[in-house]
């Protein structure tokens, strides 16, 4: 090799030295700072005396409620166009408490602001019978948690035909008459059916084989309140 080649490829080994070194400084720095980072993270937490971060519910939005906002949006009558907009609540069902009656579908709704007209329970129907069966359905309400239940007439009631979804998916019932109560904390609703023959059905484990009771699934049942009275699609 001449002397010029031989100080070229001495030349070109050390620039790969260097250029190695200043990767792995900067990959040091990277990984420094995520530490720190970190440790200010979990100093937060603690000042806050929180162990640990975890989200209540999936970020998806439920299906219905993404159906409700793509109508707002197409909507063009001026009562839409109000510049504070829409106000509108929906609540996830809840567990109850101790002391709620088994067998209703409950929301907490101790955030529900005071200003709303109308509500809407919707249910997403998940089961078709085989042949055209029809039931009657009565919805009841109540507004707990309370030792003495005090149940008022039924709120709504309807045929379903088992074999036949409705075309959203979802069966919604107008609840509005549960607002006047001034409902604090809870509010619970419960199906009660009565087939062709005039026989009562029972109602909870109907109700369970019918719709999506489940607060984990995103068709979980839902209840949506709105400053104006309810508009179904």
């Amino acid at each position: 090799m001449s002397p010029g080649g031989f100080w070229e490829s001495l030349g070109l080994r050390a620039l790969l030295l260097l250029a190695c070194s200043v990767s792995g400084l900067v990959l040091m720095e990277q990984h420094r700072d995520a530490e720190e980072d970190q440790e200010v993270n979990k100093a937060i937490l603690e000042m806050l005396h929180i162990n640990q971060v975890s989200a209540s519910r999936p970020a998806k939005v439920h299906p219905y409620m993404r159906r409700i906002h793509q109508r707002l949006n197409s909507l063009e009558a001026p009562d839409f166009e109000r510049p504070e907009g829409i106000l509108m609540q929906s609540f996830h069902s809840s567990d109850g408490s101790g002391q709620a009656p088994q067998g209703w579908i409950w929301f907490n709704v101790s955030s529900l602001d005071p200003l709303m007209l109308g509500a809407e329970l919707v249910l997403f129907r998940k089961t078709l019978h085989p042949a055209p069966l029809s039931l009657t359905v009565a919805l009841h309400s109540t507004i707990g948690p309370q030792e003495h239940v005090k149940e008022g007439p039924a709120l709504e009631e309807r045929q379903l035909v088992l074999n036949q979804r409705p075309s959203s998916g979802y069966d919604v019932f107008d609840v509005s008459a549960v607002l006047a109560g001034k409902p604090l904390e809870l509010v619970g609703f419960q199906l009660r059916y009565t087939d062709e023959s005039g026989s009562l059905v029972l109602h909870e484990a109907l109700t369970r084989r019918l719709y999506h009771l489940d607060g984990s699934s995103l068709r979980e049942p839902l209840l949506v309140c709105y400053q104006t009275l309810p508009f179904h699609f």
